[in-house]
Formats: structure tokens, sequence, C-alpha cells
């Protein structure tokens, strides 16, 4: 999924071009029909884990659990429960009493086939752990490290109990306050786990593949930066459908390395795709479902000063491909890289122009002898300076949940 607007629209790349309208599929499935819940989820409930420093301000499941319920009493099953992209209303500090968060909750049912079984949701709380490493002093090189152990534990204990994992999201932050240094503890994310359990008692217990799949982002400075994605998509996709596995969901974990250049920089994120099958099938290779990829672009723009607004429009995308017998997975936000976080844009490029104004050069190497000799007889603290910001200014890009910022 891509957008525009208030960002740049990037290029995907994937080794296995993807169709935007995908031919019906060998054994289509049947007809099935969506509904679309829209809610804001408010985070205000601290609540606080035993390996935590502090509290965590995370989503009041309470608050919005109803909202999803009463839907799936109607025989609808939830498909995902996603952040509408750069919606965030917020009159006080992050995930203060103030903030609200819009949520659209994506369901479905097939009302051709005979009475099915019922489910009911679950939402289990839950953390990953991010840390924060530089290689080096005056490298532009960073890293962050994800522990995901207690999201994997929760997962199973709620699988191994007739659970069946629905979608996962990030939905809150551990309130602690964090300083620079090589090797940093960044505050927990709060995660929200969804999984339906049958109505009817314990049903088919199913069994998880969890699969590493990285993410290439690259860009060239410039006015706008264009960031290109590289994954195969559909690669992935087909070889696990091909063991008879069937896609769940795309949980962007938070690990990644950053790599700035002076004209360029880079970044390779991980993506954890979650794919699940009946244990009743684990010896059985058959493939049961056959899977696309539809790239979908959706519109971020400025309203005053309530903040963005963003225009989905992926209603009449989804129900189209159900009418064509084909059931939404998930939806992946395409990642980019802010120029907040390339120490080349915010850092490098103003004491550059204001050293440069004036200056004409009459050759190119004139050029770049000029500018071998400003990066030469640079402080070794303006680099510090630099690298250090990169920690406050990452940081302010993961809380606006990945949003474009240029301050």
């Amino acid at each position: 999924m891509g957008n525009s607007g208030s960002r740049t629209s990037g290029q995907v790349l994937s080794k296995t071009p993807a169709a935007f309208q995908p031919q019906e599929p060998p054994y289509p499935g049947p007809c099935a029909q969506y509904q679309f819940v829209n809610t804001q989820v408010t985070m205000t409930t601290p609540i606080h884990f035993s390996f935590s420093v502090g509290e965590m301000v995370t989503s009041n499941v309470d608050a919005y659990y109803p909202v999803l319920a009463q839907t799936m009493d109607q025989g609808y099953r939830l498909l995902t429960f996603y952040h509408i992209p750069g919606e965030v209303q917020r009159t006080g500090g992050l995930f203060s009493q103030s903030v609200n968060m819009p949520f659209q909750g994506i369901f479905c049912r097939y009302p051709q086939q005979p009475e099915q079984e019922r489910y009911q949701l679950r939402i289990e709380k839950s953390v990953i752990q991010p840390q924060f490493m530089y290689t080096g002093i005056i490298s532009t090189h960073s890293q962050v490290y994800t522990d995901t152990s207690h999201l994997f534990q929760t997962i199973a204990n709620n699988t191994q109990n007739g659970g069946r994992l629905v979608c996962i999201e990030l939905t809150g932050q551990e309130t602690t306050q964090i300083s620079f240094s090589m090797h940093q503890r960044m505050p927990m994310k709060g995660v929200d786990l969804f999984f339906e359990y049958p109505m009817s008692g314990r049903g088919e217990t199913y069994m998880y593949n969890v699969v590493n799949a990285p993410i290439q982002v690259s860009y060239s400075a410039g006015l706008r930066p264009t960031p290109v994605v590289h994954c195969d998509w559909l690669g992935i996709l087909a070889q696990n459908l091909g063991q008879g596995y069937r896609l769940v969901e795309i949980f962007m974990d938070e690990t990644q390395s950053t790599q700035a250049g002076f004209l360029t920089a880079s970044a390779q994120m991980n993506s954890q795709w979650f794919f699940e099958k009946p244990a009743s099938r684990a010896n059985d290779p058959t493939p049961m479902y056959q899977g696309t990829v539809v790239e979908h672009e959706i519109a971020i723009s400025q309203s005053g000063l309530s903040g963005a607004r963003t225009t989905t429009n992926w209603e009449m995308v989804m129900q189209d491909m159900g009418n064509r017998g084909w059931e939404l997975a998930c939806i992946l936000e395409t990642p980019e890289i802010s120029p907040d976080l390339a120490p080349s844009d915010f850092h490098l490029f103003g004491p550059l122009k204001r050293h440069s104004g004036g200056m004409a050069f009459e050759t190119e190497d004139d050029l770049i002898s000029e500018l071998r000799n400003w990066f030469d007889n640079l402080d070794i603290d303006f680099f510090r300076v630099g690298i250090n910001s990169l920690l406050s200014r990452r940081q302010k890009c993961i809380d606006l949940h990945g949003d474009y910022v240029e301050k």
C-alpha cells in the first residue's frame, strides 16, 4: 500500500510483479461480504508489566471492544483492525489523556454458505522491546534490534488453547525517558493481539510459521526524496502458500538498520509474516489458497491545526475482490524513509549551503576540492551532534507512527 499527499510517493519493487487486477483464482472461493467499522481508540489505560521500567500507556480495550464484538455477533469475522495512516488527534503530549487514534475494523462473512461457526473475539496485551545501537562515534550507521519474545509467548499461549491469530497492532508505548548512549534500551512498544475463539467450544488447533522478510528502502536526497522499496512480496507469499499455509498477518517489528551517506540514505526493515494451517494438516503440503498483492494508494493531506486527514478509498477495492472470491489477509503500509532521519538532510546540507553561498566555481574539480577542504576542517563535534540527534528524531518518527516529519 502506498500513499500520496503529505509524503512523497515512492516506487515499490518486487522480484515478482503484482498485478493490480489479479486473475480469478483456479479454485475460486465463495463470494465474501465485507463490513467496515470505524472507531476511535483512546490511549488512556496505564498498565505495568513485571519487567517494565515504567508504565505502559496503551489502548483502552474496554472502550473499543464492544464495537467489534457487536459486528461479530452478526456473523462476521474480523480480518484486521488497522490504524488509519496519518491521523492522530492529540492536544497534549504523547499518549496523554487527549490522544485519540482512528482505527478501522475490517470484517467479512459468506452469506451464500450455510450456517457458519460463530467466533468470540479476545484481545491480549503484549510488548516488544526495541534497542538502539550505533556502530561508532562518527558512523552514520545505526541499528535497532527488537526483542519479540513476549509477543510470541502470548501468541503460543492462545493458539495452544484453541485461539486463532487474527492480527497484531502497535497501540502503546512505555512512558520512560531515555538518554543517549551507544547501546541504548528504547521504550517498550505496546501491542494488541487479536484472537478468535469458536463459540461452540474448542475447535481446530492451528500451527504457525513465521518468516522474517527484509524490506530494503533507499532514496536519493533532493527537495522531495523519492523512496524505492524492495521486497519479494509475491515470492515469499507463493513459497508458503505452496506448502499449504495461509497468510494471516505481516507485522513490522521495529527492527531496522539505517545507513546515511552524503547524497543517499538506505534502510533495511524487518517484517514478520505469520502463516497458519490446521495442525491436522501438518504434514500435508497441498496448497489450499492462492495469493496476490494489490497496490493501493491513499491520500494524506493537512487539515488546518487539527493535523492530517486521510482518504483511504480501499473499501470498494476490497469488496470488488470479495465478489470474486478473494479474502483480505492483511494491509501493509509501504515503509518510507523520512528526511528527518537522514543526517545528510537535517544536519549537513544547512551548514554546507551557508558555507558555499555566493561562491562560484569554474570547473567541477574546483567544486570537489572545496567540498573536500570543508569536510577536512569540520570538527569531530559536528559529527557527534548530528549522530546524537538521530535518537530523538527517530523517536519522533516512531511516535507519529511513521508519519512524514521535517522539523
